[in-house]
């Protein structure tokens, strides 16, 4: 099932709306919400709450909040061509603070903070994440599943299943509360889910192989074409980017870095002073997904880029990465959606359509596909995108085969970006 779409058994679902606000007050102290975020919320559920009493709702499905959002603000709240305001932003947050506890039971995690579960919990999963870490695991894979699993710990918890008597019928009701994913990344849950209870029933404390009754779709060779920038696209969205201001340059070089080398997200928030070799014009790193280093050109438009922010924007600081917060406190860039953030912001800017791109990742398939164009090798290119194999390289670019065949890097045209 694709986004959006909801099961026909949660479409007739109800539950009340006098059980969901008590859920809701609970769940904002479980996960220890900031005094600042629960007040947002109490305010916001205050609004819900005078909407329900005045049209006399009693119950709670999953077009109750798509509702109010239009009754109070005259828009749809699914509408993606529209630009929220602030409060707008806040009413959908609660929304989807509702929505998630009328799904799921409880309220998920949407920002870089830890699902809280009980320690019983914790210790094996903090066992099988380190039987990872030794056994040659990525740090970039390895926050996934723990992302993954911690989100499917809190289920369990929600309903009170301990760890030793989960069966294949709590893993089916926890796969049903995923619909509102893509398939793709139904896809990468399932195989998180599966590696953890085959280690479990390995270290027996399973008694059965669960694994085996996990459902995992099928992904088809058609299926989730990536969305990709045109040229044109890539200009206006460089051209909204205030280069007079501190913040205006440090985005610069780092959407540079994303549209013409093709770097991911998280790896261009962590780079720090030691990768960059400005004799010998490289970018080495080592890359947040894989743990394998990777090294790129150090193109003169986007050396420029870096020294413009270094000498005339970057705060002072003792921190190591090349990029840093311009808010207090001053330091990393803790999230890589932080970038993601900056270019939606630019393209709503420029007029362009986010669609449904990932928007900074989405640079990555437009530049393997760019490149395949352009006569480059596979491998080079699979070099470029420090993939692993061929293999890898071939899921970004989604493309017809026989330009495989037709396969010396230029990075000349990219560079008539800037």
């Amino acid at each position: 099932m694709g986004i959006g779409v909801v099961p026909m058994a949660e479409a007739q679902r109800q539950v009340s709306i006098e059980w969901l606000l008590e859920t809701a007050d609970r769940e904002m102290y479980r996960l220890k919400y900031s005094a600042s975020l629960v007040d947002q919320h109490c305010k916001e559920l205050q609004g819900f709450r005078d909407y329900c009493r005045q049209n006399a709702i009693s119950f709670y499905d999953v077009e109750t909040g798509i509702k109010y959002f239009t009754q109070r603000y005259g828009i749809s709240l699914t509408d993606s061509a529209v630009r929220f305001t602030t409060a707008q932003k806040k009413t959908r947050t609660t929304i989807r603070f509702l929505d998630d506890i009328y799904v799921f039971g409880y309220a998920k995690r949407y920002r870089d903070c830890e699902y809280i579960v009980p320690s019983a919990y914790m210790q094996p999963l903090e066992n099988y994440l380190s039987y990872c870490a030794k056994n040659n695991g990525a740090a970039g894979i390895i926050r996934v599943k723990r992302t993954k699993l911690l989100q499917f710990l809190c289920f369990l918890d929600r309903r009170h299943i301990e760890l030793s008597n989960v069966t294949a019928s709590d893993i089916s009701d926890y796969m049903s509360t995923l619909f509102q994913y893509s398939r793709t990344t139904i896809h990468v849950i399932s195989s998180v889910l599966r590696e953890f209870f085959r280690y479990l029933y390995v270290e027996e404390i399973l008694q059965t192989d669960l694994s085996v009754d996990v459902p995992r779709p099928k992904i088809y060779a058609e299926e989730d074409i990536p969305e990709t920038w045109t040229p044109d696209e890539i200009r206006r969205l460089l051209a909204e980017i205030n280069r007079n201001s501190a913040v205006g340059k440090r985005d610069y070089a780092m959407v540079l870095l994303a549209a013409v080398l093709g770097m991911r997200a998280g790896d261009i928030c962590a780079l720090q002073f030691k990768n960059i070799d400005w004799h010998r014009k490289l970018i080495t790193y080592t890359q947040q997904k894989t743990g394998k280093d990777n090294t790129l050109p150090l193109l003169p438009s986007i050396g420029e880029a870096i020294i413009d922010y270094l000498k005339n924007g970057r705060l002072d600081s003792e921190c190591s990465n090349l990029f840093i917060r311009h808010i207090p406190p001053y330091g990393p860039i803790e999230s890589e959606s932080t970038l993601s953030e900056s270019i939606k912001r630019y393209m709503w800017k420029a007029g362009i359509s986010v669609k449904k791109r990932k928007v900074a990742h989405a640079m990555r398939h437009t530049l393997a596909s760019t490149l395949l164009q352009e006569g480059i090798p596979l491998t080079t290119i699979t070099n470029i995108m420090g993939h692993d194999t061929p293999k890898t390289t071939m899921g970004y670019m989604k493309v017809d085969l026989p330009a495989l065949r037709k396969c010396a890097l230029s990075y000349g045209a990219r560079e008539g970006f800037v």
